[in-house]
């Protein structure tokens, strides 16, 4: 999760944690796992929040940890049955270095949480093993900035090129970077920008027949994107950096 005020955010992440799907959550694992084209190998979650992508990439065949600076965070994943056999640690990415011991280091919505993104960013990639991949995933678009990323304890959103020049300062290879969740961004923009109100999250989880049927329809869009591998435009940026083999 970062190095953030954690009241609102962590209660939502607590209440994701009982469940084994999410629709941003849930779409977003997929959209990574065919980005690293299913290559198994040791999978850290730095940020860990809820679990979820942690038990995704568990159930995809890879050997998986998390860390997660929440220690309320890191006792409720710990105490989760399905979480069972799952290593998690509590630990500031800020504070913390690696020992370049993963394939594949996860930071999902962490960076802009933290003031001092240069410093998280090298500390991530720390974790990574040489020839190994650290993907990341921030929220879009500069102009989108508004009143819910400061409530949510967002020091920045990301544009493309302000991501691609935070990463050309860790010496590996961008091998992917795109935006993600094509329908997400319009009524964001329509609440953060035009109505200036908060965005409803109620559909997310309502078991109206309208919100399960908007659920389905941002399903298969992105599912769409999954399959294209990259969206236009984009509430999310998603990246890899691979790290130059020794």
């Amino acid at each position: 999760m970062g190095h953030y005020q954690v009241s609102d955010l962590e209660t939502q992440q607590e209440l994701l944690s009982s469940g084994d799907y999410d629709l941003r959550i849930t779409n977003l694992a997929r959209f990574i796992l065919k980005k690293i084209k299913k290559q198994r190998g040791k999978f850290i979650d730095i940020g860990a929040g809820n679990g979820l992508v942690l038990r995704f990439f568990k159930n995809h065949g890879f050997d998986v940890t998390g860390m997660e600076l929440s220690r309320n965070l890191c006792e409720a994943m710990k105490k989760n049955p399905q979480m069972k056999g799952i290593e998690v640690v509590q630990g500031n990415i800020i504070e913390k270095k690696g020992k370049e011991e993963f394939d594949y280091v996860l930071a999902s919505d962490v960076i802009e949480h933290i003031e001092n993104d240069d410093l998280a960013l090298k500390n991530l990639f720390s974790f990574v093993k040489p020839g190994g991949l650290l993907i990341l995933t921030v929220p879009a678009h500069s102009h989108l900035f508004g009143t819910r990323d400061k409530a949510w304890g967002h020091y920045r959103r990301y544009d493309k090129k302000l991501l691609l020049d935070k990463l050309s300062a860790l010496q590996g290879t961008v091998e992917f970077v795109s935006f993600w969740n094509l329908l997400g961004y319009f009524p964001y923009f329509i609440f953060e920008k035009i109505l200036h109100k908060p965005v409803n999250e109620t559909m997310r989880h309502s078991q109206s027949p309208i919100s399960k049927t908007v659920r389905k329809l941002i399903e298969l869009e992105l599912r769409a994107e999954e399959a294209a591998g990259f969206s236009p435009i984009g509430l999310t940026l998603i990246a890899g950096i691979r790290k130059a083999d020794k």
